[in-house]
């Protein structure tokens, strides 16, 4: 059979952050091995499928011990609050969840925060950025920076989310993510998630490289599908027990 479309598009977008995001991921490491080394962690955030990207990041096999993931059903699962209200789609585009998520994790003032959003526009994730960055916290933002710049964009007030951040990573994904017309006025062929996930493996390779630099071992998991990783891994989650939100199976 023919290659498909999107085999092209998966290649291109591939090429273009390892082409023109790498300086962006070395930086983005520098912050996230900096907060470790104080004691911190990063505490990774997303809306919707942007989420794939923070889960990349934590409690996973071969990725750092050191990463707590945020998220909007954390008001439910660890807040109490009625499940009814996230089970709608454009819920994070209500004001003041943020704020509620933020306090909930009660962060340190040691971590670095890295916020996931291919829109880089809805309230959640700008009011995120904007509590991390009036507590001093250092911020990545993953985000699609032809979306952010579109005329197509949704209109919204204020800031957005690569306006916030220390650090700016482009996951290079077209306007409204999806990359294929595959039939007049039908788009498929989301690529936000695609690079999402190779920036999230990047920026751990990045870290672990620099904290090895300083003289320090990176706290990384072992596959619990392992012998030995029941015992390596629970004295990681001793060491982060309090920082680091348990991610659910």
């Amino acid at each position: 059979m023919p290659e498909p479309a999107y085999a092209n598009i998966a290649r291109t977008a591939l090429e273009q952050v390892l082409s023109a995001q790498l300086d962006a991921i070395e930086a983005a490491a520098g912050l996230v091995a900096d907060a470790i080394a104080a004691g911190g962690v990063l505490q990774a955030f997303g809306t919707g499928h942007s989420r794939i990207v923070t889960l990349e990041l934590a409690g996973r096999a071969g990725g750092l011990a050191a990463v707590s993931m945020l998220a909007v059903k954390d008001l439910v699962m660890f807040g109490g609050a009625d499940p009814g209200p996230i089970l709608d789609p454009t819920y994070e585009r209500e004001s003041g969840l943020a704020e509620r998520i933020y306090h909930l994790a009660a962060p340190s003032e040691h971590d670095a925060f890295l916020i996931v959003s291919n829109s880089g526009i809805n309230a959640a994730v700008i009011e995120m950025a904007a509590l991390a960055h009036e507590r001093a916290h250092p911020i990545v933002a993953v985000t699609s920076l032809a979306h952010t710049r579109s005329a197509g964009a949704r209109s919204t007030q204020g800031p957005h989310l690569a306006d916030l951040a220390d650090v700016v990573i482009d996951n290079h994904a077209p306007a409204g993510d999806a990359a294929l017309e595959i039939t007049p006025g039908v788009r498929i062929g989301a690529v936000s998630s695609f690079t999402g996930v190779l920036i999230a493996q990047l920026l751990t390779e990045l870290v672990c490289r620099q904290m090895l630099g300083r003289g320090i071992d990176p706290p990384v998991h072992v596959s619990a599908n392992l012998a030995q990783g029941d015992v390596h891994n629970r004295v990681l989650y001793e060491r982060y027990r309090d920082q680091v939100r348990p991610v659910e199976p």
